[in-house]
């Protein structure tokens, strides 16, 4: 794992980059947020609720954005919300962790519910899956995760360049798209028969 002093040799070389997005109080490249051994991230301006009354992994479930007030916003227990970190990162020669801050586990708040790795090469805002086990306001820019920097062994050459690379916005799942892709190869493979 990168030290304090490590990530910001990092940063220097440009093999880690963390901006701004919006005009929240965010981290710019800046050594504000960088702490003993990650950087501090903050929660975007908006989050996103599934808008259907079940999911169906094969399908693009509709969602409904809501933008964060300034007077903070009440998230319900026992709901899933789809948020994003204030912060556009990129990843080169690393493995980045995504974990939620001791303070808000300690509240009930889960801010991914199990996808905290990122990939060699991601680019993009991390997308956050909240989870409340009370009711709870959050608010634009609140401290809301730190990311940890693993050294990539292996091939640094691959580079991720899926489905949620350069993402900005509060990102709901693209699993239907790998469901789309499989329907299209069994297609392809009875035209060319």
């Amino acid at each position: 794992m990168l030290s304090n002093q490590a990530i910001k040799d990092e940063i220097k070389r440009k093999s880690i980059a963390v901006e701004a997005v919006e005009a929240v109080e965010a981290v710019e490249n800046n050594f504000d947020n960088i702490e003993e051994n990650f950087i501090d991230v903050t929660l975007g301006d908006s989050i996103k609720v599934y808008d259907s009354p079940f999911l169906d992994v094969t399908k693009e479930t509709p969602t409904r954005e809501i933008i964060i007030p300034d007077e903070g916003l009440m998230l319900k227990p026992n709901e899933l919300y789809i948020g994003r970190t204030a912060e556009f990162t990129k990843t080169y020669g690393f493995v980045p962790l995504l974990a939620g801050k001791e303070e808000l586990a300690a509240i009930g708040m889960e801010i991914h519910v199990t996808a905290g790795f990122g990939d060699n090469g991601f680019e993009g805002t991390w997308t956050l899956e909240i989870v409340c086990a009370n009711p709870t306001i959050v608010y634009k820019g609140m401290p809301i995760g730190q990311i940890y920097y693993y050294p990539l062994i292996g091939d640094a050459n691959i580079q991720y360049r899926g489905k949620y690379f350069r993402q900005i916005d509060p990102t709901s799942s693209r699993l239907y798209r790998e469901y789309e892709d499989k329907e299209m190869e069994k297609v392809k493979k009875y035209v060319n028969k």
